[in-house]
């Protein structure tokens, strides 16, 4: 039997009511209290009672998850208290008044000191990044277990990335301790290769901080990545494999060249100082190693020349940003073609060059202040 014409109508009027009714249920759903948080709260300049009662019933309908001891619910958990801080625009205002929502629960994390426990509030703290999660991060570098040592560090990294990426939210005071955090647990740990790898990555992204409302943070993290690397370059003897202070030094100095040539930030000297001397210290390695006859041959070289190549690149930025620094003209300050050198097998050319501009007494030497024997002996 065909429907009346009248049913036909109801049916087609309907049709569209119901899957309205369906769509706001979903809608409505979605957003119960405590299960999102809108971008406007996220992105505020300002925190106003209602937001933060959002924040609240969004942090407490999440927490039971994080402390739960189900693997999966866990992962949930914290997917999901990371969500709001994971996106473009995240204020500051909101990062604190976030953290202070949270702190009930990183209390309940260290309670019960479980490696799961841990490992969340390092997850949590690293995207928050402000004095609070700072601390959470400091007082976990030097844990027992390894892992969490190591994850720890590289958590300190992203603390830093995320000021980068959504500004300050802490204090310049933070920033430096959490870099000498980074330098104690590298020199307590100082012959783990991975451990000491986490840390020259934190101490590269600290070399991107801002220097406007951070102070002398990001030449504090030149000073300190040129020490942590500069030391194992100078530590080898001729004889010694350099592929892991070559790896490191090959970041490190990408890192450093980019930080000191930032037209939006400002350096120190002794920033600026410590640049060069890690430069010189990675040029210095084959140039030692041509002296006692170990230099690799020729057509096994790769790693030394792309090494060499980011030293003489940082070396070159780092004196031109010295002589600036000291109200001195940089126009004498030459390129080098060291790395050229090497990869063309010019081994006694770049013996000749390196050593007229490294060796002691040399101007660079004499300039920096540098002991006679640091870069060739």
């Amino acid at each position: 039997m065909n429907p009346t014409p009248t049913a036909s109508l109801i049916s087609r009027v309907t049709r569209p009511l119901s899957v309205l009714i369906l769509a706001f249920g979903a809608c409505t759903a979605s957003a119960q209290p405590g299960t999102s948080l809108p971008r406007s709260t996220v992105e505020t300049i300002g925190v106003n009672p209602s937001q933060r009662t959002q924040i609240q019933e969004f942090v407490t309908n999440w927490s039971s998850r994080v402390t739960s001891e189900d693997a999966q619910d866990i992962k949930r958990g914290i997917e999901a208290l990371t969500a709001p801080l994971q996106g473009r625009g995240v204020s500051v205002a909101f990062r604190q008044a976030y953290t202070q929502a949270l702190n009930p629960l990183f209390s309940e994390l260290k309670a019960n000191e479980s490696v799961a426990n841990k490992l969340s509030l390092l997850r949590i703290s690293a995207d928050l990044a402000t004095p609070t999660a700072v601390n959470n991060i400091q007082g976990l570098m030097s844990d027992d277990d390894h892992g969490v040592r190591l994850f720890a560090i590289s958590r300190a990294g992203q603390v830093f990335e995320t000021t980068r990426v959504h500004g300050p939210a802490m204090t310049g005071t933070d920033a430096n301790a959490l870099i000498n955090a980074i330098t104690d647990a590298a020199q307590q740990n100082a012959d783990q290769h991975e451990l000491i790898k986490a840390c020259a990555r934190a101490l590269a992204s600290g070399t991107t901080l801002g220097t406007r409302d951070l102070g002398d943070a990001r030449s504090r993290a030149i000073i300190a990545l040129s020490d942590l690397v500069g030391s194992r370059l100078q530590a080898l003897n001729a004889n010694e494999d350099p592929t892991f202070a070559q790896s490191l030094a090959f970041d490190a100095a990408s890192a450093t060249t980019r930080s000191i040539s930032d037209i939006t930030a400002s350096v120190t000297a002794e920033a600026a100082r410590a640049a060069v001397r890690l430069g010189g210290d990675i040029i210095s390695v084959p140039l030692r190693r041509y002296l006692a006859k170990t230099l690799e041959p020729q057509n096994d070289r790769e790693l030394t020349v792309r090494s060499v190549q980011t030293g003489e690149t940082l070396l070159y930025f780092a004196r031109r940003k010295a002589a600036e620094l000291d109200g001195k003209t940089v126009n004498d300050i030459e390129t080098t073609s060291f790395s050229s050198q090497l990869e063309a097998g010019d081994d006694r050319d770049f013996r000749n060059d390196a050593a007229a501009l490294l060796g002691p007494g040399s101007p660079i030497v004499r300039t920096f202040g540098f002991d006679d024997d640091r870069f060739l002996r």
